[in-house]
């Protein structure tokens, strides 16, 4: 019987570690790749056996909190969430972070150093959700939904606490912002191949004759506006400007209003905050953009496609009625059917776990002619105030003013190099973009986006400490 061969004393055995694990992840995605070959209209087999291939490559990780850190980060970015069963989701990501957390304590020898500042956010969340948990299931909500709710507010703690503990210094804040633009543009690009390949795991856009895939990527605003705010610091301004088109195209092709109107948000503060040559830089590459790209929508017929999207609010509006709910109505339905609800309990809310009744035919794939009871909720504002109350609603407020005040005063004040400055920029601008993308869509407090926005909140308010070799941001301002 075939054995691996055992490292001789020459070897390294960090690096015998990481030709086991790199064998190990080798013959995972030869595995997938297989099945995805097989199976060319379903490529949803390929993400349970990566799945399997990060938890296996979080145990090699023991000894390296950073890595680990970066490997939740990769999962909660990549497509496995979407398509795997929530639940089984959560369990990895817990798992992962356990992982993480466990690989922090042993590699400081059990004498784990942290700020107790950055204690707070995380202790705030917690309690208030563990109180409103108590409270909704003393209520009659359901436990297990619950539960559910609860654990998506400690995942944002968690990984803002982590990235609190671990992120310390440029190169390390550089390094996790390349992994997260870096996935992000993977997802995107494998997201695009499905929609070609007619993967089935995917919406599908019927308008106007057009029938089309929707490669949506739900983070690709966060890696745009950060590509975007290194244009004109990056050494290679080909390959920036190459990624931004890949997600402009990817933003585009998912036709989602909610991730149009978080890129435009996330750059137009983006413009707020840069000064002088970064702000010429956007500002001249959304000229040139607007140029190349009205003549190439007109004539490819996206145009119209991406006209009939926007109008379809006010069809929204016009059709939302609580006597006749359907589909088209649903998001201004809630808003009808959820503030009585706020008006009953303004103070406690209706714990987590709460939900509302609405028609079936509002639903997507509801049951028709029915009511249901229904608990996902679009807008992050009017589901805080309907399951932990007005006050909640107003802490998250002032918890975001203060978030953006810090943030941009360490935009200000730290000694950064130019590029990192940047980078910084990037990811203020691209949490700007999410507080408005939860208009529509729960991103702050709903697996997987809230563990990534609590890591990007946390790196965003840490006073980074300087490389050894870096160039500080007012040196390169006077060249």
């Amino acid at each position: 019987m075939a054995t691996l061969p055992r490292p001789s004393p020459a070897i390294d055995m960090k690096s015998y570690k990481l030709f086991l694990v790199s064998l190990c992840v080798l013959v995972l995605m030869a595995l997938g790749l297989l099945v995805h070959l097989f199976a060319p209209g379903y490529s949803g087999a390929i993400y349970y056996v990566a799945a399997g291939a990060i938890t296996l490559i979080s145990f090699a990780f023991v000894l390296r909190p950073f890595a680990g850190l970066s490997l939740v980060l990769v999962y909660l970015l990549s497509p496995i969430p979407f398509i795997m069963d929530v639940n089984y989701s959560a369990a990895i990501t817990v798992l992962l972070i356990g992982n993480c957390f466990a690989a922090s304590v042993l590699d400081s020898g059990f004498k784990v150093r942290f700020e107790r500042g950055s204690l707070r956010i995380p202790l705030l969340l917690g309690s208030v959700a563990a109180v409103s948990v108590v409270y909704g299931v003393a209520t009659g909500n359901r436990a297990s939904v619950a539960l559910g709710d609860f654990y998506q507010v400690v995942e944002f703690a968690l990984l803002f606490l982590l990235a609190k503990m671990l992120v310390k210094t440029e190169q390390q804040f550089r390094t996790l912002v390349y992994v997260i633009v870096a996935v992000i543009m993977i997802n995107s690009v494998l997201e695009m191949a499905n929609a070609l390949m007619g993967a089935r795991h995917l919406p599908h856009l019927n308008q106007r004759g057009i029938d089309v895939a929707r490669p949506i990527n739900i983070n690709a605003p966060i890696a745009f506006v950060t590509l975007l705010a290194t244009l004109a610091f990056a050494k290679s301004k080909k390959w920036v400007i190459a990624g931004i088109a890949i997600l402009s195209a990817n933003l585009i092709w998912s036709f989602t209003r909610g991730l149009w109107l978080a890129s435009l948000a996330s750059a137009i503060f983006l413009l707020m905050i840069q000064r002088g040559k970064a702000r010429r830089m956007v500002l001249k590459l959304a000229f040139v953009s607007v140029l190349v790209s009205i003549p190439i929508l007109y004539f490819s017929g996206l145009g119209s496609a991406i006209a009939d999207r926007i109008g379809y609010s006010v069809v929204q509006f016009d059709s939302a009625s609580a006597e006749d709910q359907v589909q088209s109505g649903r998001r201004v339905l809630e808003y009808i059917l959820i503030l009585p609800h706020i008006a009953e309990h303004p103070i406690m809310g209706k714990g987590l776990g709460a939900t509302f009744e609405i028609a079936g035919d509002a639903v997507l794939e509801g049951p028709k002619g029915e009511q249901v009871d229904h608990h996902y909720v679009h807008d992050l504002y009017l589901m805080i105030a309907f399951r932990l109350g007005l006050p909640a609603l107003l802490i998250f407020l002032v918890v975001l003013w203060k978030y953006f005040r810090r943030s941009i005063k360490n935009l200000r004040n730290l000694d950064l190099s130019a590029y990192n400055a940047a980078l910084l920029a990037g990811l203020i601008s691209a949490v700007f973009g999410e507080a408005v993308l939860s208009l529509t869509s729960p991103t702050f407090l709903n697996h997987p986006t809230a563990g990534v926005l609590g890591c990007i909140m946390a790196i965003t308010t840490t006073a980074l400490h300087p490389d050894s070799q870096s160039t500080p941001r007012q040196y390169l301002a006077q060249k």
